[in-house]
């Protein structure tokens, strides 16, 4: 339980880490020494902090807007909208509108469940050592499009030759 609980936990800190950094190397923006790293950061965040605290300490209309942004984030939230300015009776109705399009994503959603497996196969996870194999294939099959094209461009013109000399012979005769 606990190796899966790790698992998750590395995958989570995996999928954050490429968010962060894209496709930068992460390794280099982490420091070198790992025991003063975190004390590092830590007295950077609480630098900044403070820095902050000092800089709007006497500034009224910024401490005003601190509290007024937490409003302001309620404000924006679509569901507080909703609920301001639609009844309940209102509510339900949009969702009893909605029904059958629930229905079919929950059924969507359980198709997704039961193919889940499928996906995480070990053949889909192994499609990313063979990217470069594949690009060089779709090279060669661009060029054996294009040597197609031109050899069917070229049998083209021998047949339009071809029937030129045969009409012309068959007009002498």
């Amino acid at each position: 339980m606990a190796d899966h609980e790790l698992d998750a936990l590395e995958e989570r800190l995996d999928f954050i880490e490429n968010i962060v950094f894209s496709n930068s190397e992460k390794d280099a923006f982490y420091p070198k020494d790992k025991k003063t790293s975190s004390v590092q950061c830590i007295d950077k965040l609480a630098n900044i902090k403070e820095k902050i605290s000092t800089a709007t300490k006497n500034k009224k209309r910024i401490t005003e807007i601190y509290k007024k942004s937490r409003d302001l984030h309620k404000f924006l939230d679509p569901a507080y909208t909703d609920e301001m300015t639609m009844s309940e009776e209102a509510m339900e109705e949009v969702i009893m509108a909605e029904e059958e399009y629930l229905r079919d994503q929950a059924k969507n959603l359980e198709t997704m469940e039961e193919l889940k497996p499928t996906l995480d196969s070990e053949h889909l996870k192994a499609t990313p050592q063979y990217t470069e194999k594949f690009e060089a294939l779709s090279q060669i099959q661009i060029t054996q499009q294009d040597q197609t094209a031109d050899l069917t461009e070229e049998a083209r013109r021998l047949l339009a030759t071809y029937n030129n000399i045969v009409s012309f012979s068959w007009t002498e005769i």
